[in-house]
Parts: structure tokens; C-alpha cells; sequence
């Protein structure tokens, strides 16, 4: 079978959302090849920030054949006594064009109807190409859209496009511009060609200088900078966006290392790193914890190494020279002086400024200290400080270095140690990716910063949707959430949320912020691989302690695949499905009549004991044992116990007695929600 290849040739894609860009498109194609039942065995996506292109090897030629039935009318109807179709069914295969032949009979329910069992041949693939293809760079959702020459919006004027189905070019046209078999390669080192079959692509573009395949620019880029690091003993100060742009803007990468100037190294080693990191193609080092005296940067294809050398270092000269400036600029004042100054500031039109921002947190620091056992001067110190670097040069020229700045004045102002590492933490973790605070205050404040972050946006009514979250609420609460589980903070979250709820103004009720935040540990739960139906089984009651939910799937994870479960899982089903909608509070013993509602009782009892202290211990594990105790004596219980009998005292003592075996399982998991073989 032959290959696809489709090929969108752009001007200059941003280098943060080239890869997005690619992503998008190969997700789209897939998502529209299965749709047309088009089968294919393996999918390459390539890209850079001039291309993106995608080569689906052994692709069907022809959608697969697809059988299609479709109801008539009621044998009763169709057919006469003696089996000879009637004009209702004669009408109905009219409408169709179809023959006897094509009927079948099939049982809906209680009735039984003709069916029509129609074959549909496929459409050949190079017809659907032709549709299928402009439709999925028109999915791709962009962060800025243009529009040129009255063609398609795209997020950058699309100036060729390579559309080959094995040897044949797919005639298509996007954004006016029609596809045929010709590429470019290298802006400065390459040529224009031209594809013969797609499976010359990789081969062709790297004769005209361009590395396509990211993976493999990937590990030049690596090698090049594992190189450095052995030779200097130094080590990368590689972020995930420093990388996500040298990867993104280069498609011929030429790597140059550079010196920087001995004055320079005297900066804190977060500026000279920012500085660097600023230009989008110089990785800094470091060695010691300190800042090292060389970096490298990225040519974009050949050179002379000893001219691009000196041009870099130019720029970072100059770029180091600027921060230098900023610093003493800032040494001028202390930190708490700008404090007063955040009132001017505006956070949001109807969360106010800055300043009050700073109120707010502080006062979710305060109830956190006392809930983490934490010095609440020290903490409320941090807090107080913690936005004041926002009013720096620093910080105005390089806002990554929000918190880093503030950390670092505070300790030259003779801050507490505790308070100034609390400062440059508690911006952490801004991504998915970055590392959490470390020290005791630092996790705090962090952790009352996203909070702030989530609780205001949701209660002036800023919840977010799939497609909007302008205040970034989904990655504060994500975060808060990382903090909470990660750093195994013991706290009732919810209780924080109510007490600190009249803090902010908005009409939406502190529940909107506990689901949103529990709906966030949900994700949390299936991202750090509890399956579905735990995380469900866990969730089922509403509970402050995050911390404690994610033990209680850890410990019921761990017991997946036992017997002993399932069995538990089947017979607490029965529990939950005989006592659904009733809501009886107590129940009186000496009702029980049965020997096993006695004997379901004694095992109440103690196994109630047992997972009481476990949980007290935050030990789900035992306390899931305590569980499994109950499973024979609650099968006995249904085999032996009419519930629902007709004396009304007594069918309500029993259920009485099962709500609160029930509520007994809820503290740890309810157990009817695991998906249980047969």
C-alpha cells in the first residue's frame, strides 16, 4: 500500500507552539483518517518552524467496505400469513433500491422487524484526501490567527503545501495555495526539490540542510550540550521553555560556545541565567551552584565560528551589562519600602490591586499556620513581602524572575533566611513540570498563593472551561493540588476555603471552589495512574483531606486483582442498592431477630473499631482489611434476612442497621463503584 505525505510549508512559526502546531495537526489527520475508515501501520510527524508534516505509511487505498442495516417495518406489517411481502415492505425496499434478498429479520425487544442489510463500497482515498486534509490544518487552534489574500485564517501565511499519495499528488488547495511535490529546504544553506514519493522526505530535506525530524534535532542539540558539559565540568541551566525555543527555531543547528566577561559572573546566578535564557538561543552553565564562565548558543546553519563567537558574546555582553544596571538600580531601596506601593498595582478590576491580593494571602497564610503548625510571624513576614520584587527592574525586565528577585533582596536586606527562601519559593511550581517549594514556609506560601489564584477568579465567577481560563485557575489549582499530595501537607482544604470564602468579593459560594478543586483531584489521581473506577470509589464522598484520599486509592490500588476485593466490592454492592434513597439515622439491636443479623452486628462492631483507629492513624491499608473481615458475614446476612419485610418497625431497623454499615465503607471507599468481573 503507499504512503502519505502531507507537507504545510509556513513562514516562521513562534518557536514555544511549532510543536503544538504539529501535535494538533497529526491529532486531527488521525482523528479524521479513523473516521473515514482508512487504515494505515505507522504515523511519522515531523516539523520545525517552517514546516510541519506528517508520513502515514501503508495507507489504505479505499475506505474499508462497511455493512449498514437499517429498520423497516414489524413482520407483522411486512409480511403476510404466508411469508409474501406485503407493499409496506415493498415500499420500504423502493426507497432504498434494494431486493428481497437484502432483508433480514431481527427481534427489537418484544417485536420482531425486517431489517435491510445494505453493503456500502468505500470511497477511494485520494477523493477523501482531498477534503480530509485542508479540514485538519483548519482544527489547528492557534493563539493569534492571520489572514492573507482572503484565504483561510492560520496562525502564519502558508506558502506551500506538499500533498503525495505514493507517487501521485493529491489535488488539493489551501489557502489558495495548490499542493503539488516541491519543498524548500534551508532558508539560507538549501534549495528548492522536489519529492518523487514521500518516502524520500527525511532523506531529501537533510541534502537541503534540514534536520525535519524533531526527535533528531532533539539529540543534535543534546549532544552538543552534553559535549560542553564534559568539557568545562559544568552543567546546563536548561529550562523547559529555553528548550521548547532552541528546538523550535532552529532547523540546522551549529553550535558555538561564548564566554562571558569575569564582571559579569558577580550577578546573583538566576540573573545572569535569565538574561541568557532571554535571547531564546544560549544555554548558561553552572558549576557549584554558581554561575559558570561560558555558554553556548545555536547558529542557525554555517559560519565562521570565530565571527558568530564574538557576535554572541556582544549580545550577551550588552544583554549582562542592562541587568547589571537593574541591580543596583533596585540596591538603591529596601524591599518592604515598595510594599505600600503594590496598592497601586491592579490585580483584577474586581479583585483590586495588588495590595489587596497580598491581604488576602496573608490571611490564608494565617489560617494555614496554625492548621501546619507553622511560626505564623515568620510566614506572615514572607507574605507581606512576597509581591513587593514586582515593583523592581528586575523583575519589570525578566518577570520569570518574580519571587527569585524578591528572595534575593530580602536576604541582602537581612531578612530571616526563612523568610527570604520562602519568597523566591513561593511562585513554585509555575508548569507542570517545575520543581515544588522545598522549605517548610515556602511550601505555605506557595500553597496560599495558588489558593488566592483559584478561590478569587471562581468566586467573581471566572470558571473555567475547556476552551477558557484567562486566569490560569486550572494550573494554580493543578498546582496547589501537586503541593498538597507531594509534600504531604495534613490539612482539611476545605475548611481553609470557608474560613477564608468572606476574604473575597463575588456571588459564587465557597462549595464552586470545592468542586472545582475536587473535580482538579480527580485528573490528579488517574495522571499518577489510579485507575478510573478507584478514583471514583474514593471520590464518592466529598473530603477536605486530599492528602488522606490519595492514601485511601493508593491502599485500595494496591489490593486490585484480589479475590478477597472482588468479592468485598460484590457484597457491598448489595449494601448500597437495598439501602439507596433511604436516609435512616440508628437502629436498636435488640430488634434483630436472625442469628446473622446478630452475627453481622458483632462483626460491625469490631471491624468499626479497627477502621476507626486505622484512619485516625492515616492508614487506609488496615483499615481496608478491617473491611474485608466483613464479606462473610454480610453474604450470610442477605442469604439468611428478609430486609424489606412487610413489618414496618423492622424493615426500618434493618436498613438503619445497613446505612450505617454503609457509612462505615464511605470512610474509606465506597466499593460499589469498582468495576468488577462478570
Amino acid at each position: 500500500m503507499p504512503a502519505l505525505l502531507v507537507e504545510v510549508g509556513v513562514e516562521d512559526l513562534p518557536a514555544r507552539e511549532a510543536a503544538e502546531i504539529a501535535q494538533s495537526f497529526k491529532e486531527n489527520m488521525l482523528s479524521a483518517l479513523k473516521e473515514a475508515r482508512l487504515p494505515y501501520r505507522e504515523v511519522h510527524l515531523f516539523w520545525t518552524l517552517r514546516r510541519f508534516s506528517l508520513l502515514v505509511e501503508d495507507l489504505a487505498e479505499q475506505q474499508e467496505e462497511t455493512i449498514e442495516e437499517i429498520r423497516g417495518p414489524a413482520v407483522s406489517v411486512g409480511l403476510d400469513p404466508q411469508g409474501n411481502l406485503t407493499p409496506a415492505a415493498h415500499g420500504f425496499l423502493r426507497r432504498y433500491g434494494a431486493s428481497a434478498e437484502d432483508l433480514v429479520r431481527r427481534v427489537v425487544g418484544e417485536k420482531e422487524y425486517l431489517f435491510l442489510r445494505l453493503k456500502r463500497p468505500g470511497r477511494p482515498t485520494e477523493e477523501i484526501l482531498k477534503e480530509l486534509i485542508p479540514q485538519a490544518v483548519r482544527l489547528i487552534p492557534c493563539s493569534k490567527y492571520m489572514r492573507w489574500n482572503g484565504g483561510m485564517p492560520f496562525l502564519r501565511p502558508i506558502r506551500w503545501v506538499v500533498a503525495l499519495f505514493g507517487e501521485k499528488v493529491v489535488p488539493l488547495e489551501l489557502a489558495g495555495v495548490s499542493a503539488g511535490r516541491r519543498s524548500f529546504g534551508h532558508r539560507f544553506l538549501g534549495h528548492p526539490l522536489t519529492f518523487s514519493r514521500p518516502e524520500e522526505y527525511v532523506a531529501k530535506l537533510k541534502e537541503a540542510h534540514v534536520i525535519v525530524d524533531p526527535k533528531e534535532r532533539a539529540e543534535t542539540l543534546r549532544r552538543a550540550i552534553r559535549a560542553v558539559e564534559e568539557e568545562y565540568q559544568a552543567k546546563a541551566a536548561l529550562s523547559e521553555d529555553l528548550w521548547a525555543m532552541i528546538l523550535g527555531q532552529t532547523e540546522w543547528p551549529n553550535p558555538v560556545v561564548g564566554r562571558i566577561p569575569q564582571e559579569f559572573l558577580a550577578l546573583p546566578e538566576p540573573v545572569v541565567v535569565a538574561a541568557l535564557r532571554e535571547e531564546g538561543k544560549f544555554v548558561p552553565f553552572t558549576r557549584g551552584g554558581r554561575i559558570a564562565e561560558i555558554f553556548l548558543g545555536f547558529a542557525e546553519g554555517k559560519g565562521n565560528p570565530e565571527i558568530i563567537r564574538q557576535g554572541y558574546e556582544r549580545v550577551v555582553g550588552i544583554r549582562l551589562g542592562d541587568a547589571m544596571d537593574f541591580f543596583a538600580q533596585d540596591r538603591r531601596r529596601m524591599l518592604e519600602s515598595r510594599v505600600p506601593e503594590l496598592k497601586g498595582i491592579v490585580y483584577e478590576a474586581r479583585l483590586g490591586t495588588v495590595w489587596d491580593r497580598v491581604q488576602r494571602i496573608r490571611t490564608i497564610c494565617g489560617v494555614l499556620a496554625r492548621e501546619l503548625s507553622l511560626p505564623s510571624e515568620l510566614l506572615d513576614r514572607a507574605a507581606l513581602l512576597g509581591k513587593a520584587d514586582l515593583l523592581t527592574v528586575m523583575v519589570r525586565e525578566f518577570p520569570e524572575l518574580e519571587g527569585v528577585m524578591g528572595g534575593i533582596y530580602a536576604r541582602l536586606d537581612g531578612e530571616r533566611a526563612e523568610v527570604a527562601e520562602a519568597i523566591a519559593e513561593h511562585v513554585r511550581p509555575r508548569g507542570k513540570g517545575e520543581e515544588l517549594p522545598e522549605t517548610p514556609l515556602g511550601i505555605a506560601l506557595s500553597l496560599a498563593d495558588k489558593l488566592d489564584g483559584v478561590i478569587g477568579p471562581i468566586c467573581v465567577g471566572e470558571l473555567p472551561t475547556g476552551s477558557h481560563d484567562p486566569y490560569g485557575v486550572r494550573r494554580r489549582g493543578t498546582a496547589a493540588i501537586r503541593i498538597i499530595l507531594e509534600k504531604g501537607l495534613r490539612l482539611d482544604l476545605f475548611r481553609v476555603i470557608e474560613e477564608v470564602r468572606r476574604e473575597y468579593p463575588g456571588a459564587e459560594p465557597a462549595e464552586t471552589v470545592k468542586e472545582f478543586l475536587w473535580n482538579r483531584l480527580r485528573a490528579a489521581l488517574e495522571e499518577r495512574g489510579i485507575s478510573y473506577d478507584i478514583a471514583e470509589a474514593v471520590l464518592s464522598q466529598m473530603d477536605g483531606d486530599f492528602l488522606g484520599v490519595w492514601e485511601r486509592a493508593q491502599a485500595l490500588q494496591t489490593l486490585v486483582g484480589r479475590k478477597d476485593l472482588v468479592d468485598l466490592a460484590t457484597a457491598f454492592s448489595r449494601v448500597r442498592n437495598i439501602t439507596r434513597g433511604h436516609a435512616i439515622e440508628g437502629f436498636d439491636p435488640d430488634l434483630f431477630q436472625e442469628e446473622a443479623e446478630r452475627k453481622l452486628w458483632q462483626a460491625y462492631l469490631e471491624a468499626k473499631k479497627r477502621v476507626e483507629e486505622a484512619m485516625a492513624e492515616h492508614c487506609p491499608a488496615k483499615a481496608l482489611e478491617a473491611l474485608l473481615s466483613l464479606k462473610a458475614p454480610i453474604d450470610r446476612y442477605f442469604d439468611d434476612v428478609l430486609v424489606m419485610c412487610e413489618d414496618p418497625k423492622l424493615r426500618e431497623n434493618r436498613l438503619g442497621f445497613l446505612l450505617a454499615l454503609s457509612r462505615l465503607f464511605l470512610q474509606v471507599a465506597d466499593l460499589s463503584r469498582l468495576v468488577v468481573p462478570g
